[in-house]
């Protein structure tokens, strides 16, 4: 069916809008019925204060809940998490934002990884290298010698040791 756009809001339109909004249905569904878009039913119910009955969440089930909490609990990325519940990532981002849960996954470091860092910092080693030295990310290196306070040796300058891009000024001035 294809919707109207040139509809014209007559009394008993409205009438029979509102009359579908009281069975609960949804504002899609309304405009389906009424060969509308589901933008002209929202905006037409929202100028004329009624409120959209917005059905219950299928998914909003106390085991799916449990399980997501439980998985979230358990410090698994929302990929991990979709792939243990058959979703995909973005409908687990959804549900966990939607549940108020956090979704930042934390590694754990394995045990005396950290103690390793400043003596290859002393070896001279960038974040990169340490990150390879402990087969962990640059951004896992990062952030832990954040906490820890650490700094690599040629931290103070951080351009130290890059070859410097120079503009050659007789070309450009031929």
């Amino acid at each position: 069916m294809v919707a109207r756009t040139d509809q014209q809001w007559s009394a008993a339109l409205i009438r029979r809008m509102a009359r579908l909004a009281d069975q609960e249905m949804s504002t899609a569904q309304i405009a389906k019925a009424l060969g509308l878009t589901r933008g002209q039913v929202l905006g037409k119910m929202h100028r004329l204060g009624l409120k959209t009955k917005n059905p219950p969440r299928k998914w909003l089930n106390t085991a799916l809940v449990e399980k997501l909490t439980e998985l979230t609990d358990q410090r698994l990325s929302a990929s991990q998490i979709g792939q243990a519940l058959g979703l995909t990532r973005p409908q687990v981002t959804y549900r966990m934002r939607h549940l108020g849960l956090k979704m930042n996954p934390k590694t754990e470091w394995p045990a005396g990884q950290a103690e390793k860092i400043p003596e290859l910092i002393n070896q001279g080693l960038s974040h990169g290298g340490i990150a390879k030295a402990l087969g962990l990310t640059r951004g896992q290196v990062l952030g832990k010698m954040r906490r820890l306070g650490l700094k690599t040796k040629n931290a103070a300058n951080p351009k130290k040791g890059r070859r410097r891009k120079v503009a050659h000024l007789e070309s450009a001035a031929s």
